[in-house]
């Protein structure tokens, strides 16, 4: 199936089996990918494969489905009171894996502990208040009206206030500081599906289901082991020999190998994510830029729009979704992602491929004989992440531009953003973590200001006033015109400055045997409580 069809079909190809009634057999299931998981700590990171399996542990108020629909989760129905508040009904029975009773206080708890997360402000922080009506009933009120309020709660996990208060981790920790090794990192107390077993950081996390959980599940996996294994060789050779059922990131070049393997079998769906090039819109002096005789240039040139441009058209996206990508991709041209709310086809047109125009471009901006760059690469966190940037690298060449790529590891790429950001020039994945293009301007398009909640993504410190004004808005409005509008302008704007090089959109590829059926999500969650090991 190539990735027009894979496209076409997402609505009808999400699902790779039907569920089994009744199936309770003990099955473990033992899945990899590339990433480890940073911590068990449910506000303390959002990236994505942490999420995968903390979301398996942890339940928020509102959940979402397979085509990630709202649907009903810790609260049971949700309404909006009118100007700045919602109410939340809680579910009742339900049991913390530690046996402590889910009630208000823990909502309440836990968005007051989520708001002091910088990962999380974009879903909670501009929440003034939770007030507990009674144990099974919260208002919400927010600082302005906010349209999206319930999808953002999917993305804020409950955590029982006792237990946290009990072992000191009441506060979230800091990942990137010394001294943030606190219980809730190695240790998990959640009502979700899964308990944590077993975790040893960087090597496995061992899951056992939950035999008191509240909801319904159709799969039968009783044990779930999460191993990263880096290299994609090895991650192949593991599924290979049988030592592992299913590799949630198949590398490309396998993937013929494993489909016509006995026993095995590959599926893939479109991931809710744009691969982009970030480059430094802010710093006066941009970091690991030089001259061509190896001298730190004293202005940044990325700064220029022009030069913002002349990297966009140097760069033959095309040639890369083809060749790197193997077709296993789309080009993007717009910060919007398809499948998700302000994404629109026509606004979604790369930058015409024209290396002539580049030269001319880079010229204009006084560089006519280029300067050297150091790209910035995670290693194992994308898919041929490390081959995009040295595909990207001889063809700025092409107009001057020397490309230095620097291959990191994810959680020292990580902590260089976190940190910093200090980097003037990365790839990275980009995504609406509430499935709304307005996650997407507040979070990682907005001048950054982490202080007042807005730009925290922003690693490419990327700025335009009439962005801010309109990402503002966007976040208070209601009216499905008007946010059309906004949805509009605030892409337009962002393609028109170069708010990053979006390449392409990668799909979700997984290797597995084929006595399992499961659900991919476009999120690349792995969800557990489809599984079924016949």
């Amino acid at each position: 199936m190539n990735i027009k069809q894979l496209i076409a079909g997402t609505a009808v190809g999400c699902v790779l089996g039907l569920a089994v009634a009744g199936a309770a057999q003990a099955q473990t299931l033992r899945y990899a990918a590339a990433a480890p998981v940073l911590t068990m700590d449910p506000h303390a990171t959002n990236d994505f494969v942490s999420q995968m399996v903390i979301s398996q542990i942890y339940d928020p108020l509102v959940a979402v489905n397979a085509d990630l629909e709202l649907v009903s989760g810790l609260a049971e129905s949700w309404e909006h009171l009118g100007g700045l508040k919602w109410r939340f009904t809680l579910r009742q029975g339900v049991k913390f894996h530690g046996g402590q009773d889910f009630s208000a206080e823990d909502v309440a708890f836990s968005i007051e502990r989520a708001k002091t997360s910088r990962f999380f402000t974009a879903f909670v922080g501009k929440i003034s208040s939770v007030d507990i009506i009674d144990s099974h009933t919260v208002e919400i009120t927010t600082d302005d009206p906010d349209p999206l309020l319930p999808r953002k709660m999917s993305n804020a996990f409950i955590m029982s206030k006792s237990w946290a208060e009990e072992n000191g981790a009441d506060e979230v920790p800091d990942l990137g500081a010394e001294g943030s090794e606190v219980f809730s990192v190695r240790n998990a107390n959640g009502t979700g599906l899964y308990m944590l077993q077993e975790r040893e950081p960087s090597v496995r996390t061992v899951l056992a289901r939950n035999p008191n959980y509240w909801g319904e599940a159709t799969g039968n996996v009783q044990e779930a082991i999460y191993t990263p294994i880096g290299s994609g060789p090895t991650r192949v050779a593991a599924l290979l020999s049988g030592e592992i059922d299913l590799v949630a990131d198949l590398p490309l070049q396998d993937i013929p190998r494993v489909d016509g393997a006995d026993g095995l079998m590959v599926q893939q769906r479109p991931q809710l994510i744009n691969i982009q090039l970030e480059l430094d819109g802010s710093r006066d002096v941009a970091l690991d830029v030089w001259d061509k005789d190896g001298n730190v240039l004293t202005v940044n040139p990325l700064k220029d729009v022009r030069v913002r441009k002349a990297f966009a058209q140097a760069i033959n996206v095309d040639l890369i979704v083809d060749r790197v990508m193997r077709g296993n991709a789309a080009v993007a041209g717009s910060a919007a992602v398809p499948g998700t709310g302000g994404y629109y086809a026509d606004l979604d047109d790369h930058w015409a491929y024209d290396v002539e125009a580049a030269k001319g471009l880079l010229a204009e901006a006084g560089y006519p004989d280029g300067f050297q760059v150091q790209l910035n690469c995670p290693l194992e966190r994308y898919v041929n992440a490390e081959d995009i940037c040295k595909a990207v690298a001889p063809m700025l060449a092409q107009i001057g531009v020397d490309v230095r790529v620097k291959g990191m590891v994810w959680p020292e790429f990580a902590k260089l953003l976190v940190n910093g950001p200090d980097s003037s020039f990365h790839l990275i994945g980009a995504g609406p973590n509430g499935q709304d293009t307005q996650d997407t301007f507040v979070d990682t398009m907005m001048t950054r200001v982490p202080d007042i909640k807005q730009g925290f993504f922003n690693w490419a410190l990327w700025s335009n006033d009439e962005f801010d004004e309109i990402a503002t808005e966007i976040q208070q409005t209601f009216d499905e015109a008007r946010r059309e509008e906004l949805y509009r302008r605030g892409l337009t704007l962002g393609r028109e400055n170069v708010h990053a090089i979006y390449l392409h959109r990668q799909v979700i590829t997984w290797g597995l045997r084929d006595n399992i059926t499961a659900t991919i999500r476009p999120d690349a969650t792995v969800p557990l409580e489809t599984v079924v090991i016949q």
